[in-house]
């Protein structure tokens, strides 16, 4: 059996469950050490404020993913048509650049010493 589009779409939600778990595990890890070590020589809490940067970014990464999923989910139809414009581009400017590269050794090969 073949998934659908918004089966394959549906199961980022998967991996969304598991960075919101990891982001929170890391920014409340990163500030729980942050405050066992108050008062404390060498602090090392520049480590913990690392491990918070991590768990913040790991959350922004997971709204991006999600804003994209919704957006596929909702527009698929939009989505597919610009997705497969950007392909098509890629190809003709990937082609033309080919033979621009050809013609410039040809130029360069007929010259006389």
């Amino acid at each position: 059996m073949i998934p659908t589009t918004t089966q394959v779409l549906a199961f980022f939600n998967l991996f969304t469950g598991i960075m919101l778990s990891l982001s929170l595990v890391l920014f409340i890890g990163g500030f729980i050490g942050y405050l066992v070590r108050l008062g404390t020589w060498p602090t090392y809490r520049e480590e913990a404020v690392e491990v918070m940067k991590w768990g913040v970014s790991i959350l922004f990464t997971l709204v991006l993913i999600l804003a994209v999923q919704q957006f596929l989910l909702r527009h698929l139809m939009v989505a597919v048509t610009i997705g497969a414009l950007l392909i098509i581009s890629a190809v003709i400017w990937v082609l033309l650049a080919d033979s621009g590269d050809k013609s410039e050794n040809r130029a360069v090969g007929n010259r006389r010493p």
